[in-house]
């Protein structure tokens, strides 16, 4: 099967990115044929070559230098390692004989991929410019045909193209340059031979390539080299403008101007004292925008998320930093938010948390999460939205009168009036192995622990007659198990649960989580808090929040994660899945064919790359910061 134009160019600038991230290290071209970093020629920061109004932004500062910092992370390391060497090359020849798949139709295979980037790497998405021509030759190709069906058809062209998204891809090759020149001219020969017209424009002392399109609705395609850095765009003049603003010629404003980018950037990059290795933006609104209006009656609906304040997001975006001697990686995210909150944002009440881990969480959790939130401010707000769009009165007779009448329930009085606002989340691998191993419990503070009690076992009798109360100590445990008696052994079988224990009401999907936090909140078996891995991830966290009060912290014990995919790969069920698997699929036979090749190396050998992880948010004035990093693991 061909695929479109615009998908083989689109394919061959994203298909950089998580090559670059994932697949070089297991490459010896890759790790040899870009020039060392000091010696390339720095090109202009891709924002200063983007159009004011870029809606989608991603970007690899020098991919040099994120190869120099890879090797040196515990994956790097991990995969160096000379046990891991055999695994980590078969890894790689499958995964490039999978890719071939890809690149026979796109002319390019996957050592070639790797081996030209040296710098930046940038790809972003704005709206395209439609020109008059454009619009004049949508009118001819119908003009003769004045049906109503020609008519829809003719306005349905003019709004795509008025809606469709450019796109702009930059690439610095250093030495490489003109391997990545050959490439590009192979890869645009197909649509030359589809009909596009090859012209050459000189801008300046540069010359600007343009592939014209044989007719109305297919993008203009263009492209130019300089200082080693080759401007490949999708859409008319998206080259030639990025030429014109390189030189200075251009008197337009760029995207390094605008205040929402400036804005999200400066609350992520100006967080570390070095660089990112990865920065990326999205303007939402304007994304969606254009997206649905493109689909004609999806347009309708616009107005609606327009009433509930979506136009309040100016703007997302984060950044990924790499290496140093105590994080493997720091990320940074940031919602730029315009006050007040209120339409859909009135619901978004975080409130300052407190961190420290209750007694219940077992020492042995593979995640803790916990987030305070004025649970009583949004439902308020909630109900504000649902009475907007279904009528004054809708969300009291719903909350007050329907859900009260069917589970007898006051959910404000009841249960909004004696929770405090505090969330603690933890899950936890219930052996043995399976895909769905990971058990979960959610936990609510509450005010009044007789009262939750009460209001539970009402609300059971009504919606889960099925879940019967055991002791568990002292404790009333509810619990059932899900699933008949065909279920599945190669799943572990939920056991709703729920519980109140101390001042938390729990609901969980593991009896045995369940009864693991009631031995940890009475000390029969240790707790989270005294853990020391865990204190020094919560050391750090102090340290990134630099005297922000957070609305919420995590902890993320990685290995225990890669211990059950571990356990799942090396299983005879999970070999004799894949092998079935394969007789109709080709990239699971390729997966089970690397497992029969190799034994795995004990798990020992994988653990000692596994560090801890932390994250955390917080509530200011410009919107909601979220930051997450990985301890350097030793």
């Amino acid at each position: 099967m061909k695929l479109p134009i615009f998908s083989h160019t689109f394919v061959f600038g994203v298909a950089f990115i998580p090559a670059i991230l994932v697949l070089w290290p297991t490459s010896a071209n890759a790790q040899t044929a870009s020039a060392p970093a000091s010696a390339a020629i720095e090109s202009p920061g891709a924002p200063h070559l983007l159009p004011h109004d870029t809606l989608l932004y991603a970007r690899f500062d020098n991919v040099d230098e994120l190869r120099e910092d890879f090797a040196e992370s515990s994956l790097g390391r991990m995969l160096a390692d000379p046990k891991m060497k055999p695994l980590a090359g078969d890894v790689f020849q499958t995964l490039s004989e999978l890719f071939d798949n890809i690149g026979q139709q796109v002319g390019i295979n996957l050592d070639e991929l790797l081996a030209i980037p040296s710098g930046q790497v940038a790809a972003a998405a704005f709206p395209r410019i439609v020109t008059d021509e454009e619009l004049k030759r949508i009118d001819e190709d119908t003009k003769e045909d004045d049906s109503d069906e020609a008519i829809r058809r003719r306005i349905d062209q003019k709004r795509k193209a008025q809606t469709a998204m450019a796109g702009l891809f930059i690439i610095d090759a250093g030495k490489n340059v003109d391997q990545l020149l050959d490439l590009i001219v192979r890869i645009l020969q197909r649509p030359i031979d589809q009909g596009y017209v090859r012209r050459e424009q000189n801008i300046g002392s540069e010359t600007l390539i343009r592939l014209m399109p044989p007719r109305p609705g297919r993008p203009e395609i263009e492209y130019f080299e300089k200082d080693n850095c080759v401007v490949l765009g999708i859409g008319h003049n998206t080259a030639a403008d990025a030429l014109e603003r390189w030189l200075g010629r251009s008197k337009e404003p760029t995207f390094a101007d605008s205040t929402d980018f400036s804005a999200v950037m400066a609350r992520c990059l100006g967080a570390e004292d070095t660089r990112p290795q990865l920065t990326f933006y999205a303007d939402p609104y304007h994304l969606v925008e254009r997206l649905m209006k493109r689909g004609g009656s999806a347009a309708l609906v616009w107005p609606i998320f327009e009433d509930l304040g979506i136009a309040k997001i100016r703007g997302i975006g984060g950044s990924v930093f790499r290496g140093g001697d105590t994080f493997d990686d720091i990320s940074h995210l940031h919602v730029l938010i315009d006050p007040p909150r209120d339409g859909i944002f009135g619901v978004l009440r975080p409130e300052v948390v407190d961190t420290v881990p209750p007694a219940m969480v077992p020492a042995d959790v593979t995640t803790y999460t916990t987030i305070a939130w004025n649970f009583e401010a949004a439902f308020d707000n909630l109900s504000k939205i649902i009475d907007r769009f279904q009528g004054e009165g809708t969300a009291k007779r719903i909350f007050e009168q329907d859900v009260k009448g069917k589970i007898d329930l006051d959910v404000r009085a009841e249960v909004l009036g004696n929770i405090t606002g505090r969330y603690v989340g933890f899950s936890w691998i219930e052996p043995p192995a399976r895909i769905n191993s990971q058990a979960r419990v959610h936990a609510f503070e509450v005010v009044d622990p007789v009262k939750a009690e009460e209001s539970l076992k009402k609300l059971l009798s009504k919606v889960a007659p099925n879940m019967l109360p055991v002791m568990v100590g002292t404790h009333r445990l509810y619990s059932s198990q899900a699933g008949g008696k065909n279920f599945s052994k190669q799943l572990r079988r939920p056991e709703p649960s729920a519980m109140v224990l101390g001042k938390w009401l729990l609901v969980g999907d593991s009896r045995q989580l369940m009864e693991r936090a009631v031995r940890a909140e009475g000390g029969a078996m240790q707790s989270l808090i005294s853990v020391p891995e865990y204190d020094f991830v919560s050391s750090e966290l102090g340290g990134k929040l630099d005297g922000e009060k957070p609305f919420m912290v995590s902890y993320l014990r990685g290995s225990d994660m890669f211990r059950m995919l571990y356990q799942l790969a090396d299983s005879d069920d999970s070999k004799s899945f894949l092998r079935v698997a394969g007789e109709k699929n080709p990239v699971a036979a390729k997966f089970a064919e690397l497992l029969r090749r190799n034994e795995l190396p004990p798990f020992e050998e994988f653990e000692k790359y596994f560090a801890p992880s932390g994250s955390f948010g917080y509530d200011e004035a410009s919107g909601i910061h979220i930051g997450s990093f990985t301890l350097k693991a030793d």
